[in-house]
């Protein structure tokens, strides 16, 4: 006759036969949250790089409207009909790109086009996104715009 198991014998052999599991649960848990946090680590390096590629043109496009027609303004004054010298404030501005790039680097910076008006300025930066541990092959591209009006 075979003998049979006591409640407290069936416990102890359930628990025995899912020995390890949880170190499985536990090792798995944390490659998820590895994944995580370098997907969050990456997204956040992008964000910073985009702000920082969005405050250079900004700063450009300011830069180029400060190169208005003094001839103009010395004779009839800041009036509605304020111009810019549009060859004047694109040469401005991407020598202001020109000169942050050599006190603050951006990698892989491109100036896709600098647009001068009578009354606009815009430009369009273009820089590759780097990340910390996904190797991604994208670019971050910006606008700014910047005009010259009369508030008077």
């Amino acid at each position: 006759m075979m003998p049979t198991h006591t409640g407290r014998t069936a416990i102890r052999t359930a628990i025995k036969r899912d020995e390890g599991s949880v170190l499985l649960l536990g090792i798995g848990l944390i490659g998820v949250l590895m994944l995580a946090i370098s997907v969050v680590v990456d997204a956040s390096l992008a964000f910073v790089q985009r702000q920082a590629l969005q405050a250079r043109a900004d700063t450009a496009v300011l830069a180029g409207v400060q190169r208005i027609d003094l001839d103009h303004y010395y004779i009839h004054g800041a009036t509605e009909t304020s111009k810019l010298i549009p060859r004047e404030a694109s040469a401005s501005a991407l020598a202001h790109i020109e000169l942050e790039q050599v006190t603050d680097p951006i990698p892989g910076l491109e100036v896709v086009r600098i647009l001068g008006h009578e009354r606009r300025l815009t430009a369009e930066l273009t820089a590759p996104i780097q990340t910390a541990f996904w190797p991604i092959e994208a670019t971050i591209t910006v606008r700014s715009s910047a005009s010259l009006d009369y508030v008077g």
